[in-house]
Parts: structure tokens; C-alpha cells; sequence
């Protein structure tokens, strides 16, 4: 699956993260811990984000994922994350965020030519000037030493 499929292997480790930094790993009173809102909150931007690179989508989960870490910085900044947390929770997203390429779609075609071409003016159209037409009043002569096509003079 090429980059899809390593992103969303980097989301269920965000996923992962998320879920034991909330629920407080083994239960230990001193484990740092997510509040358990924030904790869904961002599991579930992590899920919308793993769910467009499954459908193939990576502009949308592309912005889901810059939406995901701007949650992450406002809890951070908000002081919603503990501080051993914080490291390892921004990098994860930002990782993930930057993992994933958007390459736009071409525009459809309209039909019409770009700007400043005219219809049936591409280089595969010849105009009445092949090398045995005449290109008008007194062009039917050689154009002097060197233009006859051997390289030489006369």
C-alpha cells in the first residue's frame, strides 16, 4: 500500500498512544494521564484521519491530520497534557502529519483550449508548409550557400 498503508500504521500507533496516555496505562496512581475527554477527542480525529487514508483520500486526512495537531497544541498550551506526555504526543501527530502527501487532481477538462491556442494550431498540424510547397512570391529559390540542405555552399 506505499504511503496509505505506512500512515495508517502511524495513525493506530497515535490511536494507541492516545488510549493508554487517557485510561493511565497500568493503572499505576502516579502514570501521567490524558483527561478522558480530550482522550476520545483526539482518538477520534485520529480515527477520522485513519479512515480517509483508507478510502484513498490523503487531501482530506491531510487537513484532518493538521486539524489533529492543532487539538494536540491546544491542549498542550491549555495545560490539559501532562508534561511527560507532551513530547511524545506532538511528535507522534506531527510525524503523522507529515507523512502524508496530498497530490491534488488535474483539473477536469473543459473541452476548451488553454489560453492562447487555437483549435487545430498543435505541432502535429501542418499548414501548407512542407518542404515541397512554395511559401509565397520569390521563396521558391535556395536562400543562398549554406541553406540547400548539403552543408555546403553552391
Amino acid at each position: 500500500m506505499g504511503r496509505v498503508g505506512d500512515s495508517v500504521t502511524r495513525v493506530g500507533v497515535v490511536l494507541v498512544a492516545v488510549m493508554v496516555a487517557s485510561c493511565g496505562g497500568d493503572g499505576a496512581a502516579e502514570a501521567p494521564k490524558l483527561p478522558h475527554a480530550l482522550g476520545a477527542s483526539l482518538a477520534a480525529q485520529a480515527s477520522a484521519v485513519e479512515a480517509r487514508l483508507a478510502g484513498g483520500d490523503a487531501c482530506a486526512a491531510a487537513g484532518q491530520a493538521t486539524q489533529l495537531q492543532g487539538m494536540v497544541a491546544d491542549a498542550i498550551a491549555s495545560g490539559s497534557v501532562p508534561a511527560t506526555l507532551r513530547a511524545p504526543l506532538s511528535s507522534s501527530v506531527a510525524s503523522l502529519a507529515d507523512e502524508i502527501t496530498c497530490l491534488p487532481l488535474p483539473p477536469a477538462p473543459t473541452g476548451k483550449p488553454p489560453p492562447g491556442k487555437k483549435p487545430g494550431h498543435g505541432p502535429d498540424k501542418k499548414h501548407g508548409h512542407g518542404p515541397d510547397e512554395k511559401h509565397g512570391p520569390g521563396h521558391d529559390k535556395k536562400h543562398g550557400p549554406g541553406h540547400d540542405g548539403n552543408g555546403g555552399g553552391d
